[in-house]
């Protein structure tokens, strides 16, 4: 199968894995606000937050174990592939009993250190227990993804995501209507739910990779050194950017309160949704990226990193423009308690600077795939640091709730534009010897798109008056159409275009072809 075809397959099915997630947490996020309220619900944010901490520990070993085990499979080195796949396994199972003694004391004294009433400190201590191990879970079983990775098909993985999605659902509308509404129910389905994918990644892992054997006598001291000493700076990436993004509902909780958490926590959703979606696009080309890499095929990287920035840029204004114009009914439909308004305004803050860093998503995978983390993490951090202080600083000029959310929101959107258009592109160009300027073009394109795209739907929505879903999806839709269309002709070049429209006039022409034969 051919290089673009396999990424495109990918690709295809990851974004239906992450449609079906994210239209399971559209339906459950407004219920569960309605049912337990937004202060219970900022806390499942938090409680991810902890998680997303204490996973800088184990993240200097497994942040590297795909690219090692990968690079090992395709140049046949099979001892090596089987040593690190034991010491991997061995190394996170002493690291989850490491992390189970801290996680068990912060259980226990948790209401001394964020601000949580009284009548949900059950309910919220129950959701971090089952946060807690569910993380647990993913460490001790993340080995096994790697066959996945390791063969390049990601549409495998998308298919156990979308029942392990379904799955969660379930079991969170069977508690919902036989218990009593509560916010920890999160939590344990999550754990079910990351059970199956465990189980389900074994029995890849065993028809994919046959000679795979994980025995202790493979177990290598070495090989997890090789891994941390390589993964330390992915760490030190990870923690710069908690520090950054991942400390904000904290720092709103000690520094406001428990209901601005709330509103933020929401606010942040759909920020969040673009970003993973984006990331999961960037994630697609990272499997060739890296055999490619592992085959000394460089030319064929730099060819797979355009050809994912221009698909990236090809719909990377689509959410960011119907943001921009339809946020405030999105949200006024969506959970009609909030103020509808304040969480667009929020929103917007959390992502503008996904304008500039969307298309240049890919890029973060030439520094793993390459091995070529050390300067990136190093900015981050600085850069991190730099974000809290200010914030912290900040909040002392006002005791208006919703301005310090907004400086909450909007100061680490600096840091990010900064980072989007001075280092990322620089550095990411350096690291494979290309001009300084060979990323800004589609950058640019991109917020040009983003301008005329929404302006276009500012149009639209003085001509559709959008007071339910439907006239929302049709304004949407339309916002869609025109981005594809502004974005064909700006982003993609004559040969690209030209490329698109014979495979897809290949394709109608088969189609055709087949009924007629049928």
């Amino acid at each position: 199968m051919g290089k673009n075809k396999q990424i495109v397959i990918n690709m295809i099915a990851q974004i239906i894995s992450f449609l079906v997630a994210i239209g399971i947490s559209f339906f459950l996020t407004p219920f569960m606000v309605k049912n337990v309220g937004s202060e219970a619900y900022g806390f499942v944010g938090m409680a991810n937050d902890f998680v997303s901490y204490a996973a800088v520990i184990s993240f200097a070993l497994n942040s590297m174990a795909s690219r090692y085990i990968t690079i090992s499979l395709h140049q046949e080195k099979y001892e090596d592939v089987n040593k690190y796949f034991t010491s991997v396994l061995f190394a996170n199972l002493a690291i989850s009993l490491f992390l189970t003694i801290p996680f068990t004391v912060l259980l226990f004294t948790l209401n001394k250190f964020v601000s949580i009433p009284n009548n949900i400190l059950l309910d919220v201590t129950l959701l971090l227990g089952f946060v807690f191990l569910n993380f647990l879970l993913n460490i001790m079983g993340s080995v096994f993804n790697i066959s996945i990775f390791s063969k390049n098909k990601l549409n495998i993985s998308s298919s156990i995501s979308i029942v392990s999605s379904i799955l969660k659902a379930l079991i969170l509308i069977t508690m919902f209507l036989f218990l009593k509404p509560s916010v920890w129910y999160l939590g344990f389905s999550a754990v079910i739910s990351t059970i199956y994918i465990i189980g389900a990644n074994i029995y890849y892992t065993k028809k994919l990779l046959p000679n795979v054997s994980i025995n202790r006598n493979y177990f290598d001291i070495s090989k997890v050194k090789t891994l941390i000493s390589s993964g330390l700076w992915n760490s030190f990436t990870k923690l710069s950017s908690i520090l950054s993004t991942g400390t904000d509902l904290l720092i709103t909780n000690l520094f406001i309160s428990a209901s601005a958490m709330g509103t933020l926590s929401i606010s942040k959703t759909l920020p969040n949704m673009i970003l993973s979606i984006f990331a999961m696009l960037a994630g697609a080309f990272s499997p060739q990226l890296t055999i490619s890499y592992a085959k000394k095929d460089i030319k064929g990287m730099q060819k797979e990193l355009i050809y994912s920035m221009k698909i990236m840029g090809l719909f990377a204004c689509i959410p960011m423009a119907i943001l921009f114009a339809y946020g405030d009914a999105f949200y006024g439909l969506w959970v009609p308690s909030q103020d509808a308004k304040l969480l667009q305004i929020l929103s917007i803050l959390n992502c503008f600077a996904f304008i500039f860093a969307l298309p240049m998503e890919g890029l973060w995978n030439i520094f793993t795939v390459t091995n070529k983390v050390k300067q990136s993490s190093i900015y981050l951090f600085f850069n991190s640091i730099l974000t809290i202080i200010l914030v912290l600083i900040l909040l002392n000029f006002s005791d208006n709730v919703k301005t310090k959310l907004f400086i909450i929101a909007g100061t680490s959107t600096i840091f990010s534009i900064i980072r989007a258009l001075t280092f990322l592109p620089l550095y990411g160009a350096r690291c494979l010897n290309l001009k300084w300027n060979t990323f800004y073009p589609v950058v640019i394109k991109n917020v040009i798109a983003v301008t005329l795209v929404t302006i276009i739907s500012f149009f639209i929505k003085d001509i559709i008056i959008i007071d339910s879903w439907i006239m929302l999806i049709v304004a949407a839709f339309l916002t869609t159409i025109v981005s594809i269309i502004i974005n064909f002709v700006l982003i993609l070049s004559k040969y690209d275009r030209n490329l698109l429209l014979k495979g897809v006039k290949n394709k109608i022409t088969r189609s055709k072809i087949n009924l007629k034969t049928h």
